[in-house]
């Protein structure tokens, strides 16, 4: 930090620095009412240009630092480090300047010279650092020169942003041919690295709240921010309604994360159940099991076909808009008995199952219905029949067990089975 202190010799650089100080302090201290618009306007474009001229000096010092390791006496284990203690800065944030120092005065010299003019800002170098690091280590000096003088020359136009997607794909603009294939093995090790971070956690707080992450790779990602986009748009068929039962307003902007979230739940609720991969032998549908009374009159309790309770307003809404079948309704008239016409219990009938069941039916099983299999209590072969009645669900594996010779299944007064192995 700077201090009117003089603990140096008299060396021009620390002296220019003191009254470098001495004349911000000064002009700190005068009024700026006099100031007109214009001259407002170039005096913050001339301090601008004298920030970036600090910054460079600023670097330049911090190289020399690492040089003659300033941190030594102190016992600092890097420049760094005796940086962040002796301005009160983040270890992290010295670090990396003491790097982008070293590597504009070693390697960067034009992105150094850019600065020391004020023809860049720093967020502007450490954009431009970044890009030509990124670049291949085995790539022509010269194209890497080049890379360089284009770079410079777009930070005269660009901001920080635009000038980081240049820096991209700045060899496709300098050299087409060789850069399209350098960004080709680039986007191909980003792709694979992206597919081996997907992950999707889900839970469940039991106060009627779901909480989740998730990290799906850009592409997609950029996908579901559209499909969001879409349902949260203003004017959409499907916006949600507000506390009095009006459109809500759209506000100008970006959706807030609220808004995002409304519109995540509609994207969940209209997924066509036609593209629906099957869980089983249905298709995800949930079932919901409820009286008709309560069903027409929206008033009451529902439950999904895993234990999960809902308003019966919701569950009508939901049986009228989305992915719910209520049992009480017969699934649009579907049979549900149907003896020995077929082996396999349809879908119609396997809803029914998970409503009735609600998980795997053995004994200390939780598998949820979804993803247990339709099993006939009496085997089909010797005579059981395809009614559900005579269906439950196991799991794959008491599903295996049950028609595993060597057990016995014993159906109890709960429907639970059990398994013993024979003796």
């Amino acid at each position: 930090m700077a201090t009117d202190e003089d603990t140096t010799t008299a060396h021009p650089v620390p002296c220019g620095v003191r009254a470098l100080s001495a004349s911000v302090t000064a002009l700190a201290e005068r009024p700026l009412f006099a100031l007109d618009a214009a001259t407002t306007r170039a005096t913050i474009q001339a301090l601008a240009v004298l920030e970036a001229k600090v910054a460079s000096f600023k670097l330049a010092v911090l190289a020399h630092a690492e040089q003659v390791q300033v941190g030594a006496e102190t016992g600092c284990t890097s420049t760094g480090v005796w940086a962040a203690n002796a301005t009160r800065s983040q270890k992290n944030v010295s670090a990396a300047q003491v790097r982008l120092a070293t590597a504009l005065e070693t390697r960067w010299t034009k992105v150094r010279d850019a600065l020391a003019a004020g023809a860049v800002n720093a967020d502007q170098v450490r954009v431009v650092v970044n890009a030509l690091e990124d670049l291949p280590e085995d790539l022509d000096a010269g194209l890497v020169t080049q890379a360089e003088e284009a770079l410079v020359a777009y930070a005269v136009e660009f901001d920080p942003t635009e000038l980081r997607q240049l820096g991209a794909h700045i060899l496709t603009l300098i050299a087409p041919q060789v850069g399209e294939e350098v960004d080709r093995k680039r986007l191909e090790a980003a792709e694979a690295r992206a597919a081996q971070k997907r992950r999707f956690t889900l839970s469940f707080d039991g106060h009627g709240t779901a909480h989740g992450r998730f990290t799906i790779p850009e592409v997609q990602g950029k996908m579901l921010q559209k499909l969001l986009h879409g349902f949260a748009a203003p004017g959409h068929v499907n916006c949600t309604l507000d506390e009095s039962g009006q459109k809500r307003e759209w506000v100008k902007g970006r959706p807030s994360a609220q808004k995002l979230g409304e519109a995540f739940c509609e994207l969940i609720e209209n997924y066509p159940r036609t593209n629906a991969p099957k869980l089983g032998r249905t298709d995800g549908t949930f079932v919901t099991t409820t009286t008709f009374d309560l069903l027409t009159t929206a008033l009451g309790t529902a439950t999904l076909d895993d234990g999960t309770p809902m308003t019966a307003a919701q569950a009508m809404r939901l049986a009228c808009e989305a992915r719910i079948i209520p049992v009480v309704l017969g699934g649009n008239g579907e049979v549900l008995h149907q003896g020995r016409a077929r082996r396999r219990f349809t879908a119609a009938q396997t809803y029914a199952m998970h409503a009735r069941d609600k998980s795997c039916t053995a004994k200390g099983c939780d598998w949820p219905p979804g993803l247990c299999h339709a099993h006939h209590d009496t085997l089909f072969s010797q005579g059981g029949l395809t009614d559900i009645e005579d269906g439950r669900l196991l799991c794959p594996h008491h599903h295996a067990r049950a028609h595993d010779p060597a057990y016995d299944m014993k159906v109890h007064a709960d429907n639970k089975v059990t398994f013993h192995r024979r003796t």
